[in-house]
This record gives C-alpha cells, sequence and structure tokens, in this order.
C-alpha cells in the first residue's frame, strides 16, 4: 500500500505546482516537443529507475509507467524525487485523460534557423489549435496550423495529426508525427525534428518490456519501430518513399543502444515494384538511368539507404552522474557522419539543471570530395523533406559544438541556453544542383536563450539568439532574433 500511495501523493503535490491544472496530454507516447520532460526521463533512466530504452521518440508511455509502479521514491535523491514526481504526474495525466484541447500561438522576428530537442518554434508566425483523445484501443489527434511567411510556403498545416490503433504490445499509427531517433539533445543524424514531420504508416512496440525466454532474455527491454513516409511533390523525384526501421535495447542498466536503418525508394519516373523495393532494400546494383543493362560504372545500389548506431552509457563518477553518448550514422555503406556527447544533471530539491556537451560532424569526403551526406546522384533532393535535412539540423558538410544548460524550478518554470560554435558548408562548395541547399561558407558562434513561466493558466515561453556569422564571399554579419509564444490547454 506504501508503494503505490508514495507515487500518488508525490504526483498530487507537483501536480499543485503545475501550470495546467487538470489536463497535460492525452496520448500513449512522450512526443518530442517537451526537452524539460525528455530532462526528467533520462535523468530516472540514468540512475536505473527507468528501466525502458528512452532515446527514440515517440517514447512509449507503457514501460515508462511499468516501471514507475515499482519504485519507491522514499530512498532516491530529494531531486530525483522531482523527477519522478513531475513524470509520474505526466503519465497518470496522460493515460488518464480521454480528451484535451489546445492553442498554442507564436511569432518571431526571423524564422528558427535551427530545431533542438523541444524547440519553441519553427515560422516567423503561427497559430495552432489541436484536439487529442486517448481510450483504451484508439488514440487520435487533430492539428490545424496557420503560418504566417513559411520558410515552405506551406502557411496552412496538418502537423502533429494522426490516427492510432493499440493492438495488443503494438500501436499502429498513421499521420505526421514527430520523430527524434537517438541521444543527442541539440541534433541527431539519422531522425530528428529538424525537418517538419513526413506523412506515415507505422508500427511501433508499445511496451518495451524484455524478452521471458531466457535464449533472449540477455537482450533486455527493447523497443521497435518501422513505418513507411511519404516525400512531397515539390521534389527532384516527386512523391518519394521511405521506409525505415529502428530497434533500441537495454542489456544492462548503464547501456542503451539502438540500431536504425532507411531507405528511400520509388517516386515518379522510377520504378515503384516488388523488385525495385526489394533492390533497395537488399543494397542491389541497378542502372543510373533505368535500364536493364548497363556498363559497371552506370551503376549504383539502389535507393538511398542510412544505417546508424547510437550508444549512451550512464554512470556516476564520484558521486555525480555522467552519461557518455555517441552516434554513428553512414549512407550507402560508406559516407559516415558522426555525433558525440557528454552530459550530467544536478541539483536540489527546488532547482534541477541538466549540462550537456555536443558536437557533431556531418562533414563527409566521397572521392576526395565533400557534399556526400544527405545527398544521392539520382534522389537530388536527397535525404530532406521540403529542403531541411531529416537529420541534423546543420545539414550536410557541418561541424558544431554545443554546450547547453536546461534548467527547471518549481511552478513549472525553467530555461533552456544553447551556446553553439559552428563550421557551415565548411569547404566552401556546394553540390551541383538546386535541389539541394546552397549555404555559403560560415564560421558561427551563436547564442540562444528561451524561458518559459505559467501566466494565466497557460505557458508563456520567451527567448531569442545573438549570433556572430563571418563569410569568405559576403560581409561577416550579426544578428539578434526574439520570439515569443503562448500556450492554452483546456
Amino acid at each position: 500500500m506504501k508503494a503505490f500511495l508514495t507515487p500518488t501523493l508525490l504526483a498530487a503535490s507537483v501536480a499543485s505546482g503545475l501550470w495546467f491544472s487538470s489536463t497535460v496530454a492525452a496520448a500513449p507516447w512522450v512526443d518530442a516537443s517537451d526537452i524539460y520532460l525528455r530532462a526528467d526521463i533520462q535523468a530516472l533512466a540514468d540512475a536505473g529507475v527507468i528501466r525502458v530504452p528512452v532515446n527514440t521518440f515517440p517514447l512509449m508511455w507503457s514501460g515508462i509507467g511499468g516501471d514507475l509502479a515499482k519504485v519507491e521514491p522514499e530512498l532516491l535523491s530529494p531531486r530525483l524525487v522531482q523527477a519522478f514526481a513531475r513524470v509520474n504526474f505526466y503519465y497518470q495525466n496522460a493515460v488518464d485523460n480521454r480528451g484535451n484541447a489546445r492553442v498554442k500561438v507564436s511569432g518571431a522576428t526571423d524564422p528558427a534557423r535551427f530545431q533542438h530537442y523541444g524547440s519553441d518554434y519553427r515560422e516567423k508566425g503561427e497559430v495552432k489549435a489541436s484536439y487529442e483523445y486517448l481510450g483504451s484501443r484508439v488514440a487520435y489527434k487533430t492539428t490545424v496550423a496557420e503560418t504566417y511567411d513559411p520558410q515552405d510556403n506551406k502557411n496552412f498545416r496538418l502537423d502533429e495529426s494522426y490516427f492510432a490503433v493499440i493492438m495488443g504490445n503494438w500501436i499502429a499509427t498513421l499521420g505526421t508525427v514527430e520523430q527524434w531517433w537517438g541521444p543527442g539533445f541539440d541534433s541527431s543524424l539519422h531522425r530528428s525534428n529538424n525537418a517538419r514531420p513526413m506523412q506515415s504508416l507505422s508500427l511501433s512496440r508499445n511496451n518495451a518490456a524484455a524478452f521471458e525466454t531466457p535464449w533472449l532474455a540477455w537482450i533486455g527491454p527493447w523497443a521497435f519501430k518501422t513505418g513507411f513516409s511519404m516525400a512531397e511533390k515539390e521534389r527532384a523525384v516527386p512523391k518519394t518513399a521511405e521506409w525505415d526501421m529502428r530497434f533500441t535495447a537495454k542489456p544492462i542498466k548503464q547501456l542503451e543502444v539502438g540500431l536504425s536503418w532507411s531507405t528511400l525508394f520509388c517516386g515518379e519516373g522510377q520504378n515503384c515494384d516488388f523488385d525495385s523495393w526489394w533492390d533497395s532494400v537488399a543494397g542491389n546494383a541497378v542502372c543510373i538511368d533505368g535500364s536493364d543493362s548497363c556498363l559497371a560504372e552506370q551503376r549504383r545500389d539502389a535507393g538511398h539507404k542510412t544505417q546508424s548506431i547510437d550508444l549512451r552509457y550512464a554512470d556516476t563518477w564520484q558521486d555525480i552522474p555522467v552519461g557518455l553518448y555517441l552516434e554513428h550514422s553512414c549512407e550507402n555503406g560508406s559516407d559516415c557522419g558522426s555525433l558525440w556527447g557528454i552530459d550530467s544533471h544536478f541539483g536540489t530539491a527546488g532547482k534541477q539543471f541538466k549540462l550537456f556537451m555536443e558536437y557533431s560532424d556531418t562533414f563527409v569526403e566521397c572521392g576526395g570530395k565533400a557534399n556526400c551526406f544527405y545527398e544521392d546522384p539520382v534522389y537530388l533532393s536527397g535525404a530532406r523533406y521540403y529542403g531541411r535535412a531529416l537529420g541534423s539540423t546543420y545539414d550536410s558538410d557541418a561541424q558544431v559544438f554545443v554546450l547547453g544548460l536546461v534548467g527547471q524550478f518549481h511552478n513549472s518554470r525553467g530555461f533552456t541556453s544553447l551556446l553553439r560554435y559552428a563550421k557551415l558548408n565548411k569547404d566552401g562548395t556546394n553540390v551541383a544542383t538546386t535541389w539541394a541547399p546552397q549555404p555559403p561558407k560560415e564560421d558561427l558562434l551563436m547564442l540562444e536563450l528561451s524561458y518559459r513561466m505559467p501566466v494565466w493558466k497557460g505557458m508563456w515561453s520567451v527567448g531569442g539568439t545573438v549570433s556572430r556569422s563571418e563569410f569568405e564571399v559576403q560581409d561577416n554579419d550579426t544578428n539578434a532574433t526574439f520570439f515569443s509564444s503562448f500556450e492554452y490547454r483546456f
């Protein structure tokens, strides 16, 4: 009885200080929109409180809820008690609510140049309304948004809308759901929120519980996701299809391993049958011009494949929690980018902080030349959606170092700060096609800040960036941006 009452009372006490009074979310998963919730989940995972894999978003609530139910909070440190109470409160509201609506309005002096996990905004202006419902077998969310001066000229959007069916321990989802794969907080090489979410049909494991058979129990808790997506019409090969898969597991408490795979195939003007799909999966060589026979130098691997592995190891060093993580992502088996980072979390019962340092490198050379990552000789738009890479927010040919600090205080107040130093388009050249971005060579130093606080029974966020850019072919530039958003849930 004590094990049940303690987390319930903790969640109730934390709820009194949160900005929402009755509803939080009604979804079977944690989406990729809240960096503060993710910081709490990661802190609990590092401490062994949450045992399921936590580096794939959407992240299913089912496994997290099972782990939370086993916790004895009185054995946790004051800092972890607060993280536990907040996550448990979110979980209880997510599974107990049967529907909620929200409205969010945001405005900025400029569109967001870079997206990080849980970014506050994307365009210069947006009004978004949504309604979300979770039942015992069905979940759905309807979202409509109108944007001002969007970067892709798509003013009206249905992003984040979905319909999901829960079938035993699996969830089938149709919609446009934002994804984030990997342990990075600032960026991710294979899949991040840099691009808007594509229209997808996916199948995901609901509860990441371990196998019961001794032959496979050593894998530990595991999760799996696979799906088909459709790209936009306004690209070199319109309506390109993509198939992706991701598997994550925790063979030991301190280590999480992720394996990701995806391929582009089909599309207008390309073969789109079972044989072409199998060629892209198996990596068979095909003629670039689509003919049945050609010389060896006129052949290429079918499709555009990306394979990634990511690892996160967490432990304590002189009573200080430390996490080490990396991601290695390769396209067509040879063009490889990398990301690595180190993080820690610390604080008291009233203040909690997450500190991380992260480095990513997408400067990849093929045959002595750069401009390889996210590029393809047939699918000239590359692994992108509406001109933005599906992975790194810095696209290709970038080397970026980021120092980040995320803080949380009582009553849902919090801040995020990111200091970036980036070498963008390091070699100063671009792909010889207008279907790929054509950025200049740039050395960038940027400070990004945001702060959130409850206002009028809603959440108000405010922030901005200050940056200094040095170029070779144009004048250096100092720039500042400002944004503000307000979200009300009812």
